[in-house]
């Protein structure tokens, strides 16, 4: 498995200080249009940390994204770095990572395996990387951030991982 993030997923980790340990899931990418979305002031630096994790920048090319334009054209909440992700994940037979809900909904469709920061998290605390308090702080973090993580999947994790 081989994970390919979108700018979110990767503005979560960076927030938590998740970056490297994303690594230990499995070799993880991003292309680098969406690389690009990571350049924010709320997160100065978050690029470098996303570079420094190790998690590979993918170039893409003029044919990409003309291939990747027909999600686009026909699915209107589909940004083009969100047709960018999903077309690639789905030629290249990569795991997507996205707390969108459209692009969610559209790599069901097109059978792209796809998962989330909530998926992430657990992965941290199954493969004990992280250990539950830590993962409650994280939580508290990302709730304070206002990221749009279901409100059931939270409470859930909150008591996986016995936050108080």
């Amino acid at each position: 498995m081989i994970l390919l993030s979108d700018a979110m997923v990767l503005m979560d980790m960076g927030h938590v200080g998740g970056l490297e340990i994303l690594g230990k899931i499995a070799p993880t990418e991003v292309l680098d249009v969406v690389l690009q979305e990571c350049e924010h002031e709320s997160q100065p630096g978050l690029v470098q940390a996303i570079k420094k994790a190790g998690i590979k920048e993918i170039p893409s090319s003029v044919a990409l994204v003309q291939e990747a334009s027909k999600y686009s054209s026909l699915y209107d909440q589909l940004s083009l770095q969100d047709s960018l992700c999903l077309h690639y994940a789905k030629q290249n037979k990569k795991t997507l990572l996205t707390n969108e809900k459209h692009l969610r909904n559209r790599c069901l469709v097109e059978s792209v395996d796809v998962h989330g920061t909530i998926w992430i998290l657990e992965q941290f605390h199954n493969g004990g990387f992280k250990k539950p308090k830590e993962l409650c702080g994280w939580i508290a973090l990302l709730s304070k951030k206002e990221r749009r993580l279901p409100k059931e999947e939270v409470a859930r994790l909150k008591i996986l991982f016995e936050c108080t």
